[in-house]
């Protein structure tokens, strides 16, 4: 193999620059002093720089510009330091991207020649994978709870049913004392069922899978929120934003799925107002397949910063008597179907609920199929 010769300096600083141009990751080169002397496409890419100058900037003052953090920078004064931020998508949407950033010292024997590089790499699908799993290991532990729960308590529960029904008859001419009796063999009823509704949460998900048209199962989802919402006052305002989406999945759970999601919207506005879904596909990249994308935006009260880990929990709520069950079931959905859900929220100005499902590949189908369109509900 020859050896590659550079006759001018021009020559070796033009390879240098292919070189940082062809790396798949970000990176901003940069003198001891933190001036920038260098960056390439990817990094661009991911902090959004299109358009912008970088002549006379430091890597410091265009990081705190572009991620929003100051302090946060120290991690990366020493060689080895790493920080993962957010930053605005890139396409100029609403969704934020997961980057991580790492420091490395430049190393060289000539004292004249020193300074170093960050890093950028794009963690989002993986930062939410590494939620996922957690989440998913403290559900396994509330399913484990509730099976205990049900084999304990079946029994007694049955009879105390059973001796409630007689008594109840038994009082059939003392309008009063039948009144308790009645009251007492109801709220057995009740603990009977909500019971029965953990024991359905604890048993694991078998979905029948087959092709399914999402832009189908969303519609028909619709027009049932649009009637319940039409009932308690509230305005449900809706978009699809493809002509297909198709994946593989189960219909009926998918379609509850998305109701569990709207009933959850319309709880958080008791005093009525307005949520949107929408309904779109996600090309895909080199992490990762395409995907359909799924949203719902309430304008309620919002989510408190300690609770956004929580709502996802079996039995947490902080909607009063509400069980709490509507959005644990949907994560035990969408992780049947191997898909995501994450929440963007802030006290007062309501939340978005952002379910990621993978989509069937086209080219495996075999089918022509329509390209995106833009269409309203």
């Amino acid at each position: 193999m020859a050896q590659a010769t550079f006759e001018t300096p021009e020559h070796l600083r033009e390879f240098f620059f292919a070189m940082i141009e062809s790396l798949p990751g970000g990176i901003l080169l940069a003198d001891r002093q933190g001036n920038l002397l260098a960056v390439n496409r990817k990094a661009a890419q991911l902090l959004g720089l299109a358009g912008c100058s970088l002549q006379n900037k430091t890597c410091w003052g265009l990081l705190a510009q572009k991620i929003g953090l100051t302090h946060e920078l120290a991690a990366l004064s020493l060689s080895g330091g790493r920080l993962l931020c957010e930053v605005q998508a890139s396409n100029g949407g609403a969704e934020k991207r997961c980057i991580l950033i790492s420091r490395n010292d430049l190393q060289s024997p000539f004292l004249h020649v020193a300074g170093f590089f960050l890093s950028l790499e794009d963690v989002t699908f993986p930062a939410l994978m590494e939620m996922h799993l957690d989440r998913s290991k403290r559900f396994a532990a509330m399913r484990e709870m509730a099976e205990a729960m049900s084999q304990e308590l079946k029994n007694p529960l049955g009879s105390l049913e059973l001796y409630a029904s007689i008594l109840s008859r038994e009082l059939a001419g003392d309008p009063d004392n039948e009144r308790v009796a009645s009251r007492m063999l109801g709220a057995v009823r009740t603990m009977h069922h909500l019971l029965d509704n953990f024991v359905t949460f604890s048993g694991a998900l078998f979905p029948r899978m087959k092709e399914l048209d999402m832009v189908a199962v969303f519609r028909k989802s619709m027009e049932t929120l649009r009637e319940m919402a039409g009932e308690h006052g509230i305005l449900m305002e809706s978009r699809i934003e493809t002509g297909q989406a198709y994946l593989f999945g189960d219909q009926a759970l998918l379609g509850q799925l998305l109701l569990n999601l709207g009933l959850n919207a319309m709880e958080s506005m008791p005093k009525g107002g307005t949520f949107s879904l929408s309904l779109r596909t996600l090309p895909p990249d080199r992490e990762h397949g395409g995907l359909v994308e799924i949203r719902v935006q309430d304008r309620g009260a919002g989510i408190a910063p300690e609770n956004l880990q929580k709502i996802f929990d079996p039995f947490f709520s902080t909607k009063g008597r509400n069980r709490g069950l509507g959005l644990a079931i949907s994560h035990a959905i969408a992780e049947a179907h191997r898909g995501l859900i994450e929440v963007e929220s802030e006290p007062g100005r309501g939340a978005t609920f952002r379910l990621l499902l993978p989509a069937e590949s086209v080219a495996g189908t075999g089918t022509n199929r329509k390209k995106d369109a833009r269409a309203d509900v």
